[in-house]
C-alpha cells in the first residue's frame, strides 16, 4: 500500500496539489481523469520521483517505489531502433531483444526494427509504452497512454497493460473518462480546483 499524507505541491505561488490524503492499494489498474492543469501527470511524476513534493509524504518514498513509467513524449532515442529502445529497459542485451519484439508486437507495433523518425506518434507512443512494460516493477505509471491511439488500438494497449502488470499497481491518466471506466478498477477525478482530501467536493473516487 502507498500511504499518502498531507501531499503539496506548488511552483512558485501555483499551488497544483493541496494536502491529498490517500491510501493507493498494492495491485490493480487505477485511472487518473480531471481537466487539464489539474494535478493528473504532477501526480504520476511525484511518484516516478521525478518531481520533487513541497510539503507532506508519500510511504513507501518514490525512491523505494522504483516506478516504471512512460510518458506523454515518449522521448525516444532517435539513433535506436523501436526495437532496441524498448531493450533499454532490458538492460540492453542482444539476447532480450526478441522480448522486446515481441512487447511491441504484443502492442500493435510492427515496425520494430524501424528508427523513430519512421514512427508515427502513435506508433511512438505505444513503443514508449512497451519499454515501461519492459521493466519489471510493482508499480507502473502511464501519462496519457491512449491520446495518441484510436479505439481499437486503444483496447489492445489496455489489454497488454493489465497483462504484463498482473499483480502490481498501474495508474494511468486518462482523458476520456468512459474509457477510463472500462480501463480502470478505481477512477480517481481531479476537480478544476486544486486538489484535497476526497472528502472534498473537488475529487471524486469512483470505485468500479
Amino acid at each position: 500500500m502507498i500511504i499518502i499524507k498531507e501531499l503539496t505541491k506548488k511552483y512558485g505561488d501555483k499551488t497544483v496539489i493541496d494536502r491529498l490524503n490517500i491510501c493507493l492499494p498494492d495491485k490493480g489498474c487505477l485511472a487518473v481523469c480531471g481537466v487539464s492543469g489539474c494535478g493528473k501527470s504532477t501526480f504520476l511524476s511525484i511518484l516516478a520521483g521525478i518531481e520533487s513534493i513541497t510539503s507532506g509524504s508519500v510511504t513507501p518514498s518514490p525512491a523505494e517505489l522504483e516506478a516504471s513509467m512512460s510518458f506523454q513524449d515518449p522521448c525516444l532515442l532517435p539513433w535506436l531502433t523501436a526495437a532496441e529502445n524498448v531493450n533499454l529497459a532490458l538492460g540492453d542485451k542482444k539476447e532480450t531483444l526478441p522480448y522486446a519484439r515481441e512487447l511491441l508486437h504484443r502492442l500493435a507495433v510492427d515496425y520494430t526494427d524501424s528508427y523513430p523518425s519512421a514512427l508515427s506518434g502513435g506508433m511512438k507512443a505505444r513503443v514508449g509504452i512497451a519499454r515501461a512494460l519492459a521493466r519489471k516493477s510493482h508499480l507502473y505509471l502511464f501519462d496519457e497512454p491512449f491520446a495518441a491511439l484510436d479505439d481499437g488500438t486503444a483496447d489492445i494497449v489496455a489489454s497488454a497493460i493489465h497483462e504484463f502488470t498482473a499483480g502490481a499497481l498501474s495508474i494511468a491518466v486518462i482523458h476520456n473518462t468512459e474509457f477510463a471506466r472500462r480501463f480502470a478498477d478505481t477512477v480517481i477525478t481531479f476537480g478544476s480546483s486544486p486538489i484535497s482530501d476526497f472528502s472534498v467536493s473537488g475529487v471524486s473516487v469512483e470505485r468500479l
